[in-house]
């Protein structure tokens, strides 16, 4: 089967387990092990080995993978199961551990766009990001994880990382990952406004804050862009924009989230992402902020999603390079090459991202 026909049957499968629906286009079934081998490896690079399963399972059994196949998929979702099980644990201790010492940090990401998910424990889980909405609370808890001999790194981009039982933390003081320095007044009064319509995520009897429906989509959303900006991201992190968008219709005002794209210089890239999420992923448009401008063509952009993998690290061109240095490999080339493609789309933040990520190296 060539890769036009592979492509199609993933984007069918991760579809179908995305929306639980059918699976279309059967016509494509079956296909070889080779082919299915290659399908598994496309969902493994792009992190959505959970969603695509689901899909498998609406295909007809004489349609499904070899015996091989499917059993070493369904060990891997059963890790992802047991995964997601055991961040919610954390979840829970670090809730803990703030309620101690009198801070209610907001969760990022993660856990709390899992649950809009049909299957949240089929979403793969990453680290846990937490918010403080101040900078004294983030500077005590620092402290408090260094009373406890637990070693913090400092991070650009106004972070920090460390190890909790095995778990990788960040935390951020800012919500967004938007650079443009001209947005801190206007996000500062958008996070006043939101902060009454926080929504709330229920984690083993403990009452986790949340960004609100507004925040949760600029936030998911600028997330892929900073990525994109960078060395790339997976098709995971589109998934929770639409899942998100889906989820959230009517618990926020279309109209102001299409002011704050505008007023983020994002609109023209936003489209593009808008155009996979509905072409590609299967989102009715009908849960999109603002129609779609049927002008634009987001091939390129999906290509270049496709081509990098999960935060990049699946890319081709410096794969086998950077397993041997053990490191990101042409940093620099990459970076301008990303720069290249998306400021004609997203201006603002493509001159912006590089030159704050690495002043916030100094700001600690």
């Amino acid at each position: 089967m060539n890769e036009q026909k592979i492509k199609q049957v993933f984007f069918t499968l991760l579809q179908s387990g995305l929306w639980n629906k059918p699976v279309q286009h059967l016509e494509n079934f079956p296909l070889s092990e080779s082919d299915w081998e290659l399908v598994y490896l496309w969902a493994v690079h792009q992190t959505v080995e959970g969603v695509l399963f689901d899909g498998i399972q609406q295909l007809p059994q004489n349609l499904q993978p070899q015996k091989s196949i499917l059993l070493k998929w369904i060990v891997r979702v059963e890790k992802l199961a047991m995964r997601n099980n055991w961040m919610n644990q954390i979840l829970v201790d670090q809730i803990h551990f703030f309620s101690q010492i009198q801070v209610s940090p907001i969760l990022l990401k993660g856990q709390g766009l899992a649950q809009y998910y049909e299957e949240p424990s089929r979403r793969v889980s990453g680290d846990i990001d937490w918010y403080f909405e101040n900078r004294k609370d983030y500077s005590k808890v620092a402290a408090a994880l260094h009373s406890k001999d637990i070693t913090v790194q400092e991070d650009a981009g106004y972070s920090l990382s460390y190890v909790w039982n095995n778990c990788e933390i960040e935390h951020h003081q800012r919500m967004f990952d938007l650079h443009n320095p001209f947005l801190k007044g206007f996000l500062g009064k958008l996070a006043k406004k939101e902060e009454p319509k926080r929504l709330t995520l229920e984690v083993n009897e403990k009452t986790i804050t949340l960004p609100s429906a507004l925040e949760t989509l600029v936030q998911v959303n600028a997330h892929i862009l900073k990525h994109l900006l960078s060395f790339g991201i997976g098709l995971r992190q589109l998934c929770d924009a639409a899942r998100a968008y889906f989820s959230l219709k009517n618990q926020y005002d279309e109209r102001e989230l299409q002011q704050v794209y505008k007023r983020a210089g994002l609109h023209k890239w936003i489209d593009l992402l808008h155009h996979i999420l509905v072409k590609n992923l299967g989102l009715a448009e009908s849960y999109l902020p603002f129609a779609l401008n049927k002008n634009n063509n987001a091939e390129w952009m999906l290509e270049d999603i496709l081509l990098a993998g999960n935060f990049g690290f699946h890319h081709e061109a410096y794969k086998s390079e950077e397993l041997r240095a053990g490191k990101r490999q042409q940093i620099g080339k990459r970076l301008f090459s990303s720069f290249i493609k998306y400021v004609p789309v997203a201006p603002k933040e493509a001159i912006s991202f590089p030159i704050v990520h690495f002043l916030s190296r100094f700001s600690h």
